[in-house]
Order: C-alpha cells, then structure tokens, then sequence
C-alpha cells in the first residue's frame, strides 16, 4: 500500500465500508472536495469486500482532487462471534484497530461514516487540541437518554456518550497504550452491552479520554437537530451559518424512501430513491435479544434471585405485617412465642436470622421486643447470635450467586466499599470500627465482605462483639419499658436514635471519603 502520510499538511481520512454503502461514499467524498478542493488527503479505506472495480469508481471521484484513495484490506475475520453483527456490518468495527493497520507514519486520522455530507471546511475539527484525550466525538443525546446509555454500557467518565460517526483519532497515542488483543478481549467481555456495537464500545474503550466537541457543527443529525432548534432556535440560518457536517445516521437516509427530517434538504437531489427502510420491530427485537441474551450460568443466576424475590413476597403477604405487628408491640411477641414453651428462644433466633438476611421484618422493634421479653442482657445476645446464623447465610448467598448479584443491587459508591476493604492492611481493625458504629448499615455490608478475602469465623467473632454496644441499647430501652419505666424507656429510645443517626453520618462520610481516595488512585 502507498503510504504518502509522513507529509505534515496531509489530511489523514479513514472510512470504513462494504460495497452497500459506495454510493453513499461517493456522495460524501464529493462534498468534501468541494470544500477542500487542493487539500492534499489520503483517504484510508478499511474494508473486506469491496473490489477492484469499486476502487476504479473511487479513484476516478477524486481524480484532478488532492485526495489519494488508499485501500486497506482486513484479511482477518476478528469480529466474526460478536453478536451485534445480526444489525451491523462487521466493518463497523474496524475503525477500533485503525492503530492496527493504519501505516505507522499516520499519527492521527479523521474517521467519518459514508451517511455524512460535509458543508465546510474541516481544517479545526482536524487540528483539535486533543490533550491527554485520545480520540474526539460528538454526542446525539441529552438529560436522560445521555444517562441511560451511560448507564446501560457500564458508566463511563467523559460527561455525554458519544456518537462514532465522526471521530478525530490520535492514532499514535492509542498505539502506545493498546493492543489488538486487548482490545478484542474488551469486546469479549462487554459482548452483551453491545447493542449499538463498535459506538458502545468506543465509549467503553476510551472511557475518560474522549474530548467532546460541538455536535451543531461537526456531527449535526435529526435528533440533535429537533433539540436544538426547540431549546435554543437552532433553524436553518444556524446550519448554513456554522455546520460543517451533517450525519444521516439510523435507518432513515436521504436515498431512501420515506425519509424522516428535514436535514435532507442540504443533501444532494436523488432522483431514483431505493426503497423504504426495514421498521420490522421484531427483527430488531430478535436481533438485541441474540446480543443480550443470558447463558446458562447467567439465566441460572437470575432465575434464582427471581425465586429469593419471590420467596420475599410470599412471605410478606403471608406473614410479613402480622410478623411486623408482633414484633412492634412486645405485649404480643411475648405472647406469641409463650406458645413454642422452651423453643421460644430458639424460634426468636431463627426469625432474628431471617431478618438479618431478608429485611422485611424491621430490625429495631425486634431487639426492643427481645429485651422486654428476656430483658437487655439475654434479649441482647439472642439478637446477636441470631445475627450470627443470619451472617453465614449471608456468606453462603453471596458465594453462590457472586459478584453481579451485589452489582445489581447496590450503588457504584457502596461497591467501592469493596476495594476499600482489599486495600486496608488493618481490615479486621476497619470491620470491627464499621460494626460499632450505631446506624451503619452491617447487615448490607456483609453482603460485601463476603466477596473479599476475609476469613468468615474471625469476621463473625470480631462482629460479634462490635454489634453488642448497638443492641443493647435496644434491649434495654425494652428491659425499661417492662417494668413499667415507661419516660425512661422514651429517653433511651431517644438517645439510641440520636446515636444511630450520628452513627449513620459517620458511616456515610468515611465512605464517602474513602471513594474519593479510590477514585484518585485509580488509573485513568
């Protein structure tokens, strides 16, 4: 391949395409001519398919223009198991490798998809200062659809998820900082969050490092265009005033029928317009269930919490608020268990343990209950032995339904509790601090800790007694309230609460500050 990059002032295009999208290539290439009619570009077109011929039509284009087509083949089928390819081509992907097969004399590289047509000049979008950013984007999405696809891909840390219809690619810098197999392992691992394909993956891949330029001029679709022109009167006296690029992206385009817009008036006159585009929503709908779809480990996992679920549910409106009566009027709850006669301390353990695990008995009444029954000191154990028998089961869930159970059901923030728990070289000492602490929330923390190294009888020795200050403060006030000291059960209720809730705002900023500290080490 001809490699005529090294000069400083080349314009270094990439597109990638099959032979589908030509026309459209074509049409997209005479408008940048236009616009840059002597600018010396070489024009890098990845590809698997495209022929002999095609290049001819291509060549003959830019004939008596400063653009050099220069193809390069993809010989090697990379992407052949992702499942996206059921809605996309698999030259959509290549523009991840452009640090792969671009020569190594291109440093950096304008990608633009062939359903673009350009107004202006692209010398500032070409020279952008790119900082320690390796590629800039624009974004289609605003508030809460920018949020959702954050969200749905992971999170990532650049402010808006970016569209990879146009991409400024610092290719030298990608080169020093990825490899093909790395790359290709991202894709394997992110395969079910792939739903718009390479574009998910270019936000997940260059997460923190996308500079976010100006949709309104450089990647101006339909969508932003209704966004702009509600929101702050951006009609078409702003297009022709300051867009440089219009991108025909999703499944309307102007050679099609039935177009959907008005951006289509800057594009040029097709006279014979092919037919309307596929609306058939269950073939997309098939098509995004191949890409998410759950393997057998996945469905067995989410069939189970569905049952636990379930189970919750069952039990609550069976039991759940006659349960939840019981426990808050300890005149009844000693009643109730009077009639298991010498198991009642063992049937009050057991619903202490079930509490501990599944929450849908309240906590607090509970040990108030068990001091009036027993009074403080046994009421206080009992409470905590249960918690004990609740803990290993903690321990056996989490173990068996992993890690994405946790992700699913607890904030970034609290996850981060995690590392901060690995990290510490005094993790017993931390544990035991945590579960002093009045109002913290120990039951949602073991649930983390059983994913850490912690060893589980040390861990439940040591929460065992950190948890007995926090319950018998409870039991007491129930003790108190007994014997008929009813004021002063009032103040130890009071000042337990005031306790519990200083707890909580202790707990809250120590692990506020400890994400802060994680976040600031980790690598960007």
């Amino acid at each position: 391949m001809q490699d005529t990059s090294a000069d400083n002032d080349v314009i270094n295009l990439l597109v990638t395409i099959d032979s589908n999208y030509l026309p459209a290539l074509i049409t997209m290439l005479r408008s940048y001519i236009s616009v840059h009619p002597s600018d010396k570009t070489n024009l890098y077109i990845a590809h698997s398919s495209l022929t002999q011929k095609d290049f001819s039509i291509l060549e003959k284009e830019t004939e008596g223009s400063g653009v050099t087509v220069l193809p390069v083949k993809i010989e090697h089928n990379y992407f052949s198991d992702t499942p996206v390819l059921e809605r996309l081509p698999e030259e959509s992907f290549y523009r991840l490798l452009a640090f792969d097969f671009l020569p190594d004399s291109v440093e950096r590289c304008l990608y633009l998809d062939p359903d673009i047509y350009i107004l202006k000049p692209l010398h500032s979008l070409y020279n952008i200062d790119l900082g320690e950013n390796m590629i800039a984007a624009g974004s289609h999405l605003h508030g809460f659809l920018n949020i959702l696809s954050k969200t749905r891909i992971g999170g990532v840390e650049h402010s808006r998820y970016v569209n990879s219809g146009v991409l400024l690619i610092d290719v030298a810098k990608i080169r020093q900082s990825c490899t093909v197999e790395e790359v290709l392992s991202l894709i394997k691992k992110n395969l079910q969050r792939l739903i718009l394909g390479d574009q998910d993956m270019i936000n997940i891949l260059f997460s923190g490092k996308i500079f976010i330029f100006d949709e309104r001029i450089y990647n101006l679709d339909e969508k932003s265009y209704n966004y702009y022109n509600k929101n702050f009167g951006f009609d078409f006296d702003g297009v022709k005033s300051v867009t440089a690029i219009i991108h025909y992206n999703g499944k309307y385009k102007p050679w099609l029928e039935d177009y959907k817009g008005v951006l289509n008036a800057f594009y040029p006159e097709i006279k014979e317009k092919k037919g309307k585009p596929d609306r058939s929503l269950k073939k997309q709908v098939k098509a995004i269930w191949k890409i998410v779809k759950p393997d057998k480990k996945q469905a067995l996992t989410i069939a189970t919490v569905l049952i636990f679920l379930l189970a919750m549910l069952i039990c609550y409106i069976i039991s759940g608020k006659e349960m939840a009566k019981i426990v808050t009027e300890p005149d009844l709850l000693r009643g109730w268990l009077e009639q298991f006669g010498a198991f009642d301390e063992m049937i009050f353990i057991l619903i202490r343990a079930v509490q501990t695990v599944f929450k849908f008995i309240p906590a607090e009444p509970l040990e108030i209950g068990s001091g009036y029954v027993w009074g403080a000191v046994p009421g206080m154990f009992y409470c905590v032995i249960g918690n004990m028998l609740g803990t290993l089961v903690i321990f056996a869930l989490t173990k068996k339904l992993g890690k994405k159970l946790i992700n699913t059901l607890f904030p970034r923030n609290d996850k981060k509790i995690i590392d901060t728990f690995n990290k510490s070289t005094h993790i017993y000492w931390l544990l035991f601090f945590l579960y002093l602490i009045p109002g913290s929330p120990k039951d949602g923390l073991t649930y983390f800790v059983a994913l850490t190294p912690v060893k589980k009888f040390p861990f439940m020795l040591l929460t065992f007694i950190a948890r007995l200050p926090s319950v018998f403060s409870s039991t007491i006030c129930g003790e108190v309230a007994s014997e008929g000291q009813y004021a002063l059960s009032l103040i130890i209720l009071l000042i337990t609460i005031v306790l519990a809730a200083l707890g909580g705002l202790i707990y809250h900023s120590y692990s506020k500050k400890k994400a802060k500290q994680l976040d600031s080490t980790e690598i960007k």
